[in-house]
């Protein structure tokens, strides 16, 4: 029941909403609503003045209940809920709604997106009227910490944590240190990658808190926040590196130089066998007065409980051959910066020497920059914001080692931003290193061995040409394989870009929308070594703020058995989490284990069994509250795909102010029942929408889908399904507006037969 104490407080948020939305119209029409005792405007309610207001008014004993009107829940919903704690009334009783990313941000017309708010913010405020006070679930946390990616954004976050926490650091290849144990030197200042990064991998190494497996990948994660259960599957090492003391007998008796160390300054220090050359000869494991070889190595699952997760699996380049006009596949001297630097590197094959293909020293190099960035058509839209910078220093460096070569630098746009890097392009120009402004055409190979590269010149207005004993390709940076798919067993979402998204860009830039995952380097974008340990840091103190606390409270929005609960069983035998169980004649849940579905409370032939603060009754209410504003599209979606939206506010893509959102835990917590209410309320359609991955839900969505529109058909108004991931933004808008006009036009056509 409500209490009539019920405050509804709207944010202009500095013009953001109130350009678009008049928030004043709001207020005057909610304040005269049953249950409403407060309609207040503030310019900016996440300040301390604005949260200042509604903490006074809750003191005051004027209201009891919240409801707020501003930005995204995702941003500030628990800084609102820890205010309204501390005011004296149960945070379960404080709602955010989205009228900036989902409303004033993606429609133009005020008139529309003020009809819209409206009825966003009447929705919330019949469905505060019957939310229900909660307490959380408390819940005691491992103390251990997983790290994945043993780049120099995990090494650095891993031994920020390790003097606090255990830390379990996984790494896919045979060694850490990522790819920056494979630079030269690094700019600005030229110093040695190996000096840097060594000393480092030595320490985590022998660090006591920390647990490294290699040639290692998450395979899967189960558990809860604070809990995550998670397997490793470990490859076949086939050379035990705790034990091997790097003697190199094994390399010495191989009869097909399958076995040796990655590099010299390899950690872990032990040799590993290429089973691609090994013929198992076995002399290798003879020789070994350790044992450390072992042939007979087998893939292993290893389960893990730890309590946080940080993600630092960094990147990889394209590969340019999708830019067919370079040839980088057609000709050895034309090769992407990477394997310029692995030439220079510890990693070096060729003896730390810049050469060609013949073994001599190359006299002209062209460096062509952006291949796969800021491309719109066939490639990646972003910057990778580091090649005009590490394309300088590979410059500078080859004319170090041939101070007679000609160097040339092909940029769309000179970027030097951050500290001493602006000096740092000027140095490069001052060595001798040519600049030149445009986009080159193609690289071609000519018959006697040397490269010819056309090109615009945008500052000359001129077409040009010239010729290269080699070229090197600055190729765009992706996320690193297997990025997506980790994100998707933790239920982290992806940008459109495919790098992990932050939780807030600027104000929570290591945090993700899972609290108990992290992340850092370029696992969330391109960034240069500063940026990325800066964010180690950060995702490591993140962690240890976390896990410090002992305890975390987990949301009390669970199933609730009802007294109407006949003992059936279905609840039990549909739960895909194994979270009910039967006691003494009655499901009984544990609270740990669920996912909050709804699919429990969907097939309860009773309704005996609600998601509570997502009751039937309070899904209703708040579509008939949304519809209060007229017809509109209802938008049952879930946080995944709500996460898209969200980003697509961010874009300020437009759609359909006909789109009316209603986030729920799970598109499963929905029946027939909720569906119906909605369309007799005014919905032209309804939509589906789900963003999860989670194949528990995603595997009965479609039958979840036919059983509603068998079951509301006989309103003939339509009804969709769809799967969106959070990164697919553009793809819901487009979803939205084609099923908003075809809404519409059926709306259109049935107002036209009645007036005739």
């Amino acid at each position: 029941m409500s209490s009539g104490k019920t405050g509804v407080y709207l944010c202009r948020c500095g013009g953001n909403i109130s350009d678009a939305v008049d928030v004043e119209a709001i207020a005057e029409k909610v304040s005269g609503m049953d249950g409403v005792a407060i309609a207040n405007v503030q310019d900016y309610l996440c300040s301390s003045a604005g949260q200042g207001k509604i903490k006074s008014d809750i003191e005051a004993g004027m209201i009891e209940r919240v409801v707020i009107g501003s930005c995204s829940p995702k941003l500030h919903l628990e800084t609102f809920r820890a205010m309204a704690k501390m005011a004296g009334i149960n945070p379960m009783l404080l709602e955010i709604t989205n009228i900036r990313e989902q409303c004033s941000w993606v429609h133009e017309d005020q008139q529309e997106a003020t009809s819209k708010a409206k009825g966003l913010i009447t929705g919330a405020v019949f469905r505060m009227n019957s939310l229900e006070s909660l307490e959380p679930i408390i819940k005691d946390l491992e103390d251990r910490v997983l790290v994945v990616g043993g780049g120099i954004s995990g090494i650095t976050a891993a031994l920020e944590m390790a003097n606090e926490h255990e830390v379990i650091l996984v790494e896919s290849k045979a060694y850490i240190g990522g790819h920056m144990i494979g630079l030269s030197k690094t700019f600005p200042t030229f110093d040695c990658s190996q000096c840097t990064l060594t000393p480092k991998m030595v320490e985590v190494f022998n660090h006591p808190n920390i647990t490294l497996y290699t040639l290692t990948e998450v395979a899967s994660v189960d558990g809860n926040v604070g809990d995550f259960k998670v397997t490793l599957r470990r490859m076949p090492q086939y050379v035990d590196a705790d034990v091997c003391t790097s003697c190199g007998r094994c390399a010495q008796e191989c009869p097909k130089d399958a076995i040796a160390l990655p590099f010299v300054q390899a950690i872990p220090q032990a040799y590993i066998i290429d089973m691609e050359k090994c013929v198992e000869c076995g002399l290798c494991e003879k020789v070994c007065d350790v044992g450390a070889v072992k042939l007979d190595d087998r893939e292993e699952d290893i389960e893990v409980n730890v309590g946080a997760i940080t993600i630092a699996t960094g990147f990889e380049p394209i590969d340019p051959s999708i830019i067919e006009e370079y040839n980088y596949a057609r000709h050895p001297d034309i090769i992407t910066a990477i394997e310029f630097e692995e030439m220079l590197s510890a990693m070096s094959r060729t003896g730390m020497r810049l050469q060609k293909s013949d073994g001599t020293m190359p006299q002209k190099v062209a460096f062509v920059l952006c291949v796969g960035s800021r491309d719109f058509n066939r490639a990646n839209k972003y910057c990778s914001k580091v090649c005009c910078l590490y394309s300088q220093k590979q410059a500078q460096l080859v004319l170090k080692m041939n101070k007679d070569a000609n160097v040339s630098v092909f940029y769309i746009d000179m970027r030097a931003a951050g500290r001493r890097m602006e000096e740092f392009y000027q140095h490069a120009q001052e060595a001798g290193v040519n600049f030149i402004r445009g986009r080159v055409a193609e690289v071609n190979p000519l018959d006697d061995g040397r490269l010819q590269l056309r090109y615009e010149d945008t500052l000359l207005g001129e077409i040009g040409s010239d010729e290269f004993d080699m070229v090197v390709l600055c190729p765009s940076l992706n996320p690193s394989a297997g990025t997506h798919e980790l994100a998707d067993q933790l239920g982290v979402p992806v940008g459109s870009d495919g790098f992990i998204e932050e939780k807030h860009v600027k104000i929570d830039p290591v945090n993700t929308l899972n609290q108990g995952v992290f992340a850092a380097g370029c696992a969330l974008g391109p960034k240069d070594i500063h940026d990325s340990v800066t964010e180690a840091m950060s995702a490591a103190h993140k962690v240890s703020g976390f896990l410090g606390k002992g305890m975390i409270s987990i949301s009390p929005e669970k199933p609730v058995i009802k007294d109407a609960c006949d003992g059936c069983g279905i609840c039990v035998k549909e739960c895909p989490y194994g979270a009910l169980s039967m006691t003494d004649g009655r499901p009984v849940l544990e609270a740990l284990s669920c996912n909050a579905c709804g699919i429990c409370a969907a097939v309860c032939p009773q309704e005996a069994v609600e998601i509570a603060n997502y009751t039937r009754k309070q899904l209703k209410a708040q579509a008939e509250g949304i519809l209060d504003a007229g017809m509109g599209v209802i938008v049952y979606i879930d946080p995944a795909a709500y996460a898209a939206a969200d980003i697509a506010g961010v874009n300020r893509t437009l759609y359909s102010p006909l789109t009316r959102f209603v986030q729920v835990p799970s598109i499963h917590v929905l029946d027939a029942d909720i569906v119906n209410h909605a369309y007799e309320h005014g919905a032209g359609g309804v939509m589906l929408i789900e963003g999860t991955t989670d194949e528990a839900l995603t595997s009965r969505s479609r039958d979840l889908y036919s059983s509603l529109k068998k079951a509301t058909k006989e309103h003939k108004k339509p009804i969709r399904y769809s799967h969106i991931e959070t990164a697919q933004y553009e793809k819901l808008m487009n979803l939205l507006n084609v099923f908003a006009e075809q809404v519409a036009a059926k709306a259109a056509k049935k107002a036209g037969k009645k007036e005739v």
